[in-house]
């Protein structure tokens, strides 16, 4: 499973007030996982194309979502939205 650099950052150190709304997409089937993601703390938004959720979800639940079988990526919404130098979500200016 794929989960993009500014996932794993809220995984590792969330906020504990804060909330996230992710892009999930699933491996085969999104009905498959609707019921497991709202178990984990999300809330589904939207039902986009290619099999993807958008969720909003607590940042403190973030990982538990993370460990929902059935995933194929896990992105932030950020993902569907151009900077001003034409990057998205996933680029890390720190070298890494």
């Amino acid at each position: 499973m794929y989960v993009s650099p500014a996932v794993r950052s809220i995984r590792e150190h969330p906020s504990e007030d804060g909330s996230v709304t992710l892009l999930v997409r699933a491996a085969d089937d999104v009905t498959a996982i609707r019921d497991r993601i709202e178990a984990a703390g999300g809330t589904l938004e939207e039902t986009l194309e290619f099999e993807t959720v958008a969720v909003s979800v607590p940042q403190s639940d973030v990982g538990e979502i993370c460990e929902i079988e059935g995933i194929e990526s896990i992105e932030t919404d950020q993902t569907l939205t151009i900077d001003a130098d034409g990057a998205g979500e996933d680029v890390s200016t720190s070298g890494e």
